[in-house]
């Protein structure tokens, strides 16, 4: 599929077909906009993107065979130019902040009106230092008031491991870094969250919102 003159051309990456055909028929209908790919899974936008270049590309966070956060990555790889617009059912502040920080230039939760999704993709094709947000206000407020902003990726993926139980080391090992580095990010994660102890920082985690007991609980996807 070709994309027309100069329009705003959208990849859609998301597992459910009957989804993609709703939100094709969408932006197919906008003028200025045109799907130009349709993606199953992580592994096929990938490819998709190295062969479109979209402008724009609408991702959800579960797929099968590749987890948002390595897609997210590896669709930049391919097409730096493209901006990201996450569209999911989680309404989750850590997973907005996380996405966020990786790249992503807009989240938006399933329940978004129409004129809400159309207005995303032009906002962040059209402006570039732009972020979406279209969540709850709860989470939004989590965003704005749990220290969530002042942790850097790296930092967010210690405080899971933490959360998790993992030692100094069991975490230098997961993460392929030194003990000394895991103490220094502890050390930081403690300052910004105002906290003295491990339990107390996935105490405040889990409370603040920066993580969720899902989280706790999941599979690792890398």
């Amino acid at each position: 599929m070709s994309a027309r003159g100069d329009c705003i051309k959208v990849l859609l990456v998301d597992d459910h077909a009957l989804f993609r055909e709703g939100v094709a028929e969408i932006f197919n209908a906008e003028e200025g906009m045109e799907v130009v790919g349709e993606a199953a899974n992580g592994e096929e936008a990938i490819g998709l993107a190295a062969e479109v270049k979209p402008d724009v590309v609408l991702l959800d966070v579960e797929m099968p065979l590749m987890g948002a956060e390595q897609a997210l990555r590896r669709i930049l790889c391919t097409s730096p130019s493209s901006k990201i617009l996450v569209l999911t059912m989680y309404d989750e502040p850590r997973l907005v902040r996380k996405l966020l920080m990786l790249g992503a230039n807009g989240y938006l939760v399933k329940n978004a009106a129409r004129e809400e999704l159309v207005a995303a993709v032009r906002t962040v094709h059209r402006a570039k230092d732009r972020i979406v947000l279209s969540v709850s206000r709860s989470t939004a407020n989590r965003l704005e008031g749990s220290g969530q902003s002042v942790l850097s990726s790296r930092e967010l993926e210690v405080l899971l491991l933490i959360a998790r139980a993992m030692s100094n080391s069991q975490i230098a090992s997961r993460l392929h870094i030194s003990e000394g580095t895991v103490k220094r990010h502890l050390t930081n994660i403690y300052a910004k969250l105002g906290v003295c102890s491990r339990a107390d920082a996935a105490k405040k985690a889990l409370t603040s919102g920066l993580l969720t007991f899902r989280d706790l609980t999941e599979a690792d996807s890398k």
